[in-house]
């Protein structure tokens, strides 16, 4: 199956203000492979019990693309040592994974032609980006947008919006008003959904785990 909320959280998260965020920010870069995490969530391959982290599927698991292999290794290494989530979720941190994440879905874009290959040069050093196409950007929005108005979410949809709002992005993708109203909006529409609140546990959860490595990175860059 398809890593939806990854794929689309690179659409309409790479270039955000007309700046490649996905090569160049630390937290952007963590919150991507958050979104394939809930994606694995999704699909059942991985379960949540508790404050816990497991594999309920192995054998889809191994079935994943290549590009998320450093991903399983370091998760399934994780959490043999320690399954709790305030422990394994420090892999969204890993600059090796999310590199080898971004790449593999970036191509994947590529190929369904709903971004296009740019370069972008950062500290004098190149870096692909995968940049989306406005059309394909516009399409997640609105798709978004249309689900949850209609009070029918679909769970790749609720990751997404889980993963914008504590990111604090959807000012940058709606106005203001009509951030406040989504999210109120899915609030309402969710408030029942079992599903919905693991994923709103799991992200909460990293979110900390992102803001104190970023207050780690800070204090060392000072």
């Amino acid at each position: 199956m398809a890593l939806t909320t990854a794929k689309n959280f690179l659409l309409v998260t790479e270039h955000i203000g007309q700046k490649p965020t996905l090569r160049t920010r630390f937290t952007t870069q963590a919150y991507f492979v958050l979104a394939t995490l809930l994606d694995l969530l999704d699909q059942e391959i991985l379960q949540v019990t508790g404050d816990r982290l497991s594999v309920a599927d192995e054998a889809h698991l191994d079935q994943q693309p290549a590009y998320l292999n450093s991903f399983r290794i370091r998760l399934t290494s994780d959490i043999a040592q320690d399954d709790r989530l305030k422990t394994v979720l420090k892999l969204v941190t890993s600059w090796d994974i999310v590199n080898a994440i971004y790449d593999g879905i970036g191509a994947e874009t590529l190929a369904e032609q709903t971004t296009e290959r740019v370069l972008f040069q950062n500290n004098l050093k190149p870096h692909v980006i995968y940049e989306p196409t406005a059309t394909s950007k516009q399409e997640v929005l609105t798709t978004l947008k249309d689900q949850i108005q209609a009070g029918k979410l679909t769970r790749a949809g609720s990751n997404l919006f889980l993963i914008l709002s504590q990111q604090d992005a959807l000012k940058w993708l709606f106005d203001e008003a009509e951030s406040a109203t989504l999210a109120e909006q899915f609030t309402a529409a969710t408030a029942g959904d079992s599903y919905v609140q693991t994923a709103k546990q799991v992200t909460a959860a990293a979110a900390e785990i992102i803001q104190m490595k970023k207050f780690e990175m800070d204090g060392w860059l000072s």
